[in-house]
């Protein structure tokens, strides 16, 4: 009975969601819109984890393993949670696919759904079902823990694909201090693969894939905690500073401002631009280990349990850097080459550090940070090198 209720939630789940985007063209400009839509994504997450933290108590009704470890838990196989997170996701592909409407916002003007959206939610949906299938193919469920870290994981997926609809400035900062947080409790919620370290301590492995110990994963949490902690206090400086020069946090608007103060203003106005950019640039590279500001990511990702690590690296940091590439380009292209001479710099200052880094390679953590820094490092160089060619060819 318990099972036929949770299918009947997402049956109408799935018709409230099919009816909200179906008619969203009729009401995109009302405040019942914004609401609905806000509430919607808000709702979604909440079933979710009401479904997975009453798995344990539907043991007998849907035909789990018997197995128990503790009095008050139940043994599940991470399967059959899949089977029940896929469910909704699978829904959100219906109402995407049944989606039939122009480019409108949401939120209150802070969302856009456009066909860049319509996209990449599939290729956001694609990634994140891989790691899933991977991730709760491996593994029991055998502790409390595990549930919250499935749910940070799941948070995930909505706030990525949050940040990709995110329509103004303001917006995408306040999403990026939400996903900042997920990591935060991402750290804390695999608590349970150091919990019972010295009880599987394996000392031949341990110098290969260094192991996350629980002094590496305590530094793991302070040294995240306070560049984060840094880098929010310069993103709160820097709104106030971008809004007072340009009184607007609309991206589209700002190339069009920038154009009009390089042409009009004078050099005081434009070093004032320059040192907004480049706080923002500093904030955000900082909190996301992107170039040249990586240097705490080898302390970093030794702390990190290697799964944990997988989910980092595929899907948080991919995606992250996937949109500062889509940020800079469609939105600051203007600004990120009018100051590409000190990008340059920045880059090769990255590529100075990043050959201190490389004396610790000898750990499988380390050389996957390494990695990571040489994509972002060779992306960012080529990105700067092509338009510096293309100056040189128009003028």
């Amino acid at each position: 009975m318990s099972y036929l209720i949770i299918i009947y939630l997402y049956i109408l789940l799935y018709f409230y969601l099919f009816i909200c985007y179906n008619f969203m063209f009729f009401i995109s400009f009302s405040m019942l819109w914004s609401v609905c839509y806000f509430f919607t994504y808000v709702y979604i997450i909440f079933i979710i984890s009401i479904i997975l933290y009453t798995l344990p108590l539907l043991n007998d009704i849907t035909n789990f393993s018997k197995q128990k470890i503790y009095k008050n838990f139940e043994f599940i196989n991470g399967l059959d949670v899949y089977y029940i997170i896929f469910t909704p996701f699978l829904l959100l592909i219906f109402v995407n696919f049944s989606w039939s409407s122009y480019s409108i916002s949401a939120w209150f003007g802070h969302l856009i759904f456009t066909t860049f959206q319509y996209k990449i939610f599939y290729f956001i949906l694609f990634f994140f079902l891989f790691i899933m299938t991977a991730l709760l193919s491996s593994f029991y469920i055998t502790t409390k823990e595990i549930y919250d870290y499935l749910i940070t994981i799941i948070n995930f997926f909505f706030w990525i694909l949050f940040l990709f609809y995110a329509n103004n400035i303001f917006t995408i900062i306040f999403f990026i201090e939400i996903i900042s947080t997920l990591i935060f409790l991402l750290l804390i919620t695999s608590i349970f693969s150091t919990t019972y370290f010295y009880n599987n301590l394996n000392l031949n492995l341990h110098v290969y894939f260094n192991q996350t110990t629980p002094f590496f994963f305590v530094q793991t949490l302070l040294f995240f905690f306070w560049i984060s902690l840094l880098s929010s206090l310069n993103l709160f400086f820097f709104l106030i500073l971008f809004y007072l020069k340009f009184l607007t946090f609309d991206m589209t608007l700002f190339e069009f401002i920038f154009y009009y103060i390089t042409i009009v203003d004078d050099y005081k106005n434009i070093f004032t631009v320059c040192f907004i950019w480049f706080n923002f640039l500093f904030c955000i590279f900082l909190k996301c280990g992107l170039v040249p500001f990586y240097f705490w990511k080898p302390v970093f990702f030794k702390g990190i349990p290697l799964y944990s690590l997988l989910f980092y690296i595929t899907f948080f940091y991919f995606f992250i850097f996937l949109f500062f590439i889509y940020f800079l380009i469609c939105y600051l292209n203007s600004i990120f080459f009018f100051y590409i001479y000190i990008n340059l710099i920045l880059i090769m200052i990255g590529i100075f550090i990043l050959l201190f880094i490389m004396a610790e390679s000898y750990y499988i953590k380390t050389f996957l940070a390494i990695s990571s820094i040489l994509n972002t490092l060779f992306i960012f160089l080529a990105i700067s090198n092509i338009n510096t060619i293309y100056t040189y060819v128009l003028f």
